[in-house]
């Protein structure tokens, strides 16, 4: 670990440390594709647990995708499809987000689907401890259906430029080779969100934003 990544994971952790609820904590972290959030999320749920004893819970709303045909609902744009098709919002909100407030049960499902294999795929119910941490990371994360459930909102910042050559770069071998990676991530990832930022304004709803365009040398560049 860089020391600016060390910098920016422990005042991430320090933040987080310092909610105080009667309830799980939600971090909710956001970005475009290939903005680094799976990468982040995996190494912040790692370092919160050499600082504290609480439950540390992941989750990805990548395991709340709907299936391949209902994500291709033909549309007026590839963007505009895989922005209002990708993913089961509905399944979200009552496997993971609704039960996991302070009024809820606490019993969540950490995943319902399978991309691999497109298809179902209902992980156990489980139980959360009331002073979980939670860090589930995704696009789309800020929709104003979803914005207000989170304790802490941490926004990925990254150029489109670098964004469609980190996703292209990791996913030419599933999507067929890097040209034909690097075409659907321009045509279809970065084009709904873009319509995402337009409609949603993520930026403005974030609590913290972090220019992650060098992974090794993150900045915090906004936080309240």
């Amino acid at each position: 670990m860089t020391d600016k990544q060390l910098t920016v994971y422990t005042t991430l952790s320090e933040k987080i440390l310092t909610i105080e609820k009667n309830a799980p904590t939600l971090i909710g972290i956001s970005g475009k594709d290939g903005s680094g959030k799976t990468t982040m999320a995996n190494i912040l749920a790692d370092f919160l647990s050499s600082k504290t004893s609480r439950e540390i819970i992941r989750i990805s709303i990548d395991d709340f995708m709907n299936n391949r045909a209902l994500r291709y609902t033909p549309s007026e744009s590839a963007g505009q499809g895989c922005y209002d098709y990708t993913f089961n919002f509905d399944g979200f909100l009552n496997n993971v987000l609704i039960p996991l407030q302070e009024d809820g049960s606490w019993e969540y499902r950490a995943k319902i689907f399978d991309h691999t294999s497109d298809s179902e795929s209902f992980s156990p119910i489980k139980k959360a401890t009331a002073n979980a941490i939670v860090i589930i990371d995704g696009v789309f994360l800020y929709k104003r259906d979803l914005v207000n459930y989170w304790d802490l909102r941490l926004l990925l910042d990254t150029s489109d430029a670098t964004a469609i050559e980190r996703g292209a770069q990791r996913d030419s071998e599933r999507l067929g080779n890097y040209e034909a990676a690097r075409q659907k991530y321009i045509d279809r990832y970065i084009a709904s969100q873009t319509i995402y930022y337009n409609e949603e304004s993520p930026e403005k709803r974030a609590d913290i934003i972090v220019d992650n365009n060098d992974i090794e040398s993150p900045v915090i560049s906004n936080a309240v």
